[in-house]
């Protein structure tokens, strides 16, 4: 790296990280009540995936991560990463409409996936767990990336991840 290229970073990435700490998402909202119908209409038995995971490993994955806005995540990423990289990353994403991560990547500390779980029982679960999302009154969990969001901001990143896994399942 040249000279002048090394300071422009170095001076660049605090502002950045600053930035990305007083930034707040700001998501276009996502129904999910739309979502819902979509998933409430796929036929289990006849789910498949083009990505590492089955369908109900993926269905699994997304109860998961709705659940744990609820309930809480079982890790975390320091607040230093949730509050720089985690801020400007859910920002890139409120930019672009798309929430981009490796599609076959656990959440941190969360139970393993049951391979062997039948595509029913997984969406009975995603289903119930989306629906038991927008009912609920009570305050939000820090998401362990991005952390502290308000219910609107849940609403717009479960719609973008739902969205992002529910294209790697396809209908038979």
């Amino acid at each position: 790296m040249k000279r002048r290229q090394f300071i422009k970073a170095s001076l660049f990435t605090p502002v950045a990280l600053v930035l990305g700490a007083k930034l707040v998402a700001t998501l276009r909202p996502y129904p999910l009540s739309d979502i819902l119908v979509q998933i409430k209409a796929l036929p289990a038995a006849r789910l498949t995936s083009s990505g590492q995971w089955n369908p109900s490993q993926i269905l699994q994955h997304c109860a998961q991560s709705i659940s744990y806005s609820i309930y809480g995540y079982p890790q975390a990423h320091s607040p230093f990463f949730q509050y720089t990289l985690g801020k400007l990353a859910i920002n890139g994403f409120a930019a672009t409409g798309k929430l981009h991560h490796p599609l076959d990547e656990p959440i941190p500390g969360a139970p393993a996936l049951e391979p062997n779980l039948p595509n029913d029982v997984a969406l009975r679960e995603l289903i119930y767990t989306v629906q038991q999302f927008m009912d609920w009154q009570g305050k939000m969990q820090p998401h362990f990336a991005f952390g502290s969001l308000t219910k609107a901001q849940y609403y717009s990143v479960h719609h973008l991840h739902l969205q992002s896994h529910l294209a790697q399942i396809s209908i038979s």
